[in-house]
């Protein structure tokens, strides 16, 4: 193990299930509204930096991406890319829906060497 490697690598499966839950405790009784959007979406995003933080994994830098829209049965599709260390860094992904609206979050957690 390197100097700059990590101790522990991030648990991608933790940080869906935090993300889920945040989405769910945030969004369980909220109706679309375009006008609410911009901020919940950042304030949801902060939520989940924040938890994040709470792991306790060093040297690690969150990216939080937050995307809420109407639910219309429409399709969405969503695509990145990144370069990284495909042996420390790690993205989560998790999506919530109710009758009036789609969330999707995505996590990165990079690795700061």
């Amino acid at each position: 193990m390197s100097v700059t490697s990590p101790r522990t690598i991030f648990n991608s499966q933790d940080m869906k299930r935090r993300l889920h839950e945040i989405l769910h405790e945030n969004l369980h009784d909220k109706q679309y509204d375009s006008n609410q959007c911009s901020s919940l979406s950042k304030d949801l995003a902060n939520r989940i930096k924040d938890a994040l933080k709470t792991f306790g994994y060093e040297r690690y830098k969150f990216v939080v991406q937050v995307l809420i829209c109407q639910e219309y049965n429409e399709n969405i599709q969503m695509n990145c890319r990144a370069y990284w260390d495909s042996e420390t860094d790690r993205l989560a992904q998790t999506i919530y829906m109710n009758q009036f609206l789609i969330c999707i979050a995505t996590a990165f957690a990079v690795y700061y060497y």
